[in-house]
């Protein structure tokens, strides 16, 4: 009977052995249970590459969804292109801008005073009147003058008269402006005459020509006044109050 019951229970123990290897083997076997329940649930996923395609391929809003993205994109490279566009041009108007500087006017005046002066052909008959207005006086310590600029040396400055010329006459004519203004300086007797000026200058036929006078003054001039007529007509006196 001893010999029995230790067959039976070495018998038994292996069983146990192998019923405890099953068991241990079962969680890694790739047919078990817990991998099934896995492979379940992810196709059953709204995102699943399956479920992905056949979208693509039955959607009836598929050509819609084309479109916008194609729209999208083709808006987004348009708005690219113009914003590169504007600021490449940008840089290049400014550099192309040659065009000189110079300081603000010291002190000005508008004035705005007109003068009608004959217009006279070769036998001395008059045939038209002239229009010559001064529009404003101004002091500069730089002033352009064909097109580049000049500064006034120290204790030096620019007087200077923006002219407005009008012809009514059917034919041009050409004068000379500076003829028509002289410079008076606090209480010296001398007449000034403009020493920069654009003569002679050329108005043509009805129609309107805007210049300019410059006097080169000492800045510590406070009295001045500017006579306007003819060499041999009458004269009008008019004083400056520059601010």
């Amino acid at each position: 009977m001893k010999n029995i019951s230790n067959f039976l229970s070495y018998s038994r123990t292996p069983q146990l052995l192998k019923g405890n290897i099953f068991a241990m083997s079962d969680y890694s076997i790739p047919g078990s249970n817990n991998s099934g329940s896995f492979a379940s649930n992810n196709g059953n996923s709204p995102f699943s590459p399956k479920k992905i395609k056949r979208f693509f391929r039955n959607s009836p809003y598929l050509p819609f969804i084309v479109v916008i993205i194609l729209v999208v994109i083709v808006a987004i490279v348009a708005v690219r292109s113009v914003v590169n566009k504007s600021s490449a041009s940008a840089p290049s108007i400014l550099s192309t801008d040659k065009r000189e500087n110079i300081n603000k006017p010291i002190a000005q005046q508008l004035l705005n005073r007109s003068f009608n002066f004959p217009l006279k052909d070769g036998t001395g008959k008059e045939v038209s009147q002239l229009k010559y207005e001064i529009q404003s006086a101004e002091l500069r310590d730089q002033i352009i003058v064909k097109g580049q600029s000049a500064s006034a040396v120290k204790g030096r400055v620019f007087l200077i008269l923006s002219l407005k010329i009008t012809n009514s006459y059917d034919k041009s004519v050409q004068l000379s402006s500076k003829d028509y203004v002289r410079l008076i300086t606090g209480s010296s007797p001398e007449k000034l005459a403009a020493d920069i000026h654009n003569d002679p200058v050329d108005v043509q036929a009805i129609s309107t020509k805007y210049t300019r006078l410059g006097f080169p003054i000492n800045d510590t001039e406070k009295s001045l006044t500017i006579q306007v007529g003819e060499i041999s007509g009458k004269k009008d006196l008019i004083t400056l109050n520059l601010k």
